[in-house]
């Protein structure tokens, strides 16, 4: 039985007359009927009660029809779906994401996709570099944003440079560096008593942001708290002494609603992250992936550009994808292959 078959009788369970159900299915009555009484033989069950005036489904029948009707629904939907498919506009996409770049930049993503694509499915993982990289490996997310700086050269893998923000050091308004006066100069030794909170930044990071500060490698602060649930930490800082290492693009709100203070302590620059879209060489991702990863390309880039303009030190140098592109033979993309 194919789709034709079944598709002829649904139609005459609803005209209930070979006349009308003929010119539907663009048939003539004969060759309908042929179709009908050849269903009924290969099944073995009358679904038709044939009169000389009428038409009438059979009890038995009626089943037929009725899973006839929901077969004929699953395949339409099934070549509807598959030309979604193809066109990117139906599917489900795994995704992994830094914490910084999750709580900057996924939800603008999110939302241009299901705005543009409604019927693509989205999973989604924030964590820290390591574990996306062992979940992009087992083939649990299809790619991931994130810093790179610690990643090692992997033959097996293409990174795509698409840029960074800047940080400063946060507190609550009523921390004691700057209770009389928030905008006091703050000696770089002064935070080291107290402590510190971040996400897990990469050695090298947390190293040159030390620097930049001018700090001694050797010098520590009190305690080190790393978590990298952003949201948490949010939670912490309220009415605490934490000292805290955030973006400016994400600190803009607390900012302004007076909740937070960034603190004035000098840098010689203040961008260290090298963000990147990372997957799997050579592996085809579905349109729908091809599309998103775009879009996060895009948007994080186009972040980036605007906060370094806004809040970027002379010293930071320019933003990777930049670098890459002037070193880029042509693609336009500024992928590398590690």
């Amino acid at each position: 039985m194919n789709f034709k078959q079944l598709n002829h009788i649904v139609v005459l369970s609803e005209t209930l007359n070979f006349s009308k159900a003929a010119e539907r299915v663009f048939l003539s009555q004969s060759a309908l009927s042929k179709s009908i009484q050849a269903i009924e033989q290969q099944i073995g069950i009358a679904i038709f009660d044939r009169s000389k005036n009428s038409v009438l489904v059979t009890p038995a029948g009626k089943f037929v029809v009725d899973h006839a009707r929901h077969l004929l629904a699953e395949i339409r939907n099934f070549h509807k779906n598959l030309d979604y498919l193809k066109t990117g506009e139906y599917g489900t996409i795994k995704v992994g994401s830094g914490p910084f770049p999750a709580k900057c930049f996924l939800h603008t993503a999110i939302r241009q996709l299901q705005a543009n694509y409604p019927r693509i499915s989205l999973d989604i993982r924030i964590d820290n570099w390591t574990n996306l990289l062992v979940q992009l490996k087992e083939g649990a997310i299809d790619y991931f944003i994130a810093d790179i700086r610690n990643l090692e050269d992997d033959p097996f893998l293409k990174v795509t440079p698409i840029g960074g923000l800047t940080v400063a050091l946060f507190c609550d308004a009523n921390h004691p560096l700057i209770r009389l006066d928030r905008s006091r100069p703050i000696a770089p030794v002064e935070i080291l008593d107290y402590t510190f909170a971040s996400v897990s930044l990469p050695t090298l990071v947390f190293s040159e942001l030390k620097h930049s500060l001018g700090l001694d490698h050797n010098d520590l602060f009190s305690v080190n708290f790393k978590c990298d649930d952003i949201s948490l930490i949010n939670r912490l800082v309220p009415d605490s002494d934490i000292i805290f290492v955030s973006s400016n693009l994400m600190m803009e709100q607390a900012l302004q609603e007076r909740h937070a203070v960034r603190l004035n302590i000098p840098m010689t620059r203040n961008r260290f992250g090298e963000w990147a879209l990372v997957q799997i060489k050579d592996q085809k991702l579905v349109p729908c992936a091809e599309i998103f990863a775009q879009m996060l390309i895009d948007i994080v880039r186009d972040g980036s550009l605007q906060d370094d303009d806004k809040y970027g030190l002379a010293g930071n140098g320019p933003l990777n994808f930049i670098a890459n592109s002037a070193r880029a033979d042509g693609s336009g993309t500024g992928a590398v292959e590690r």
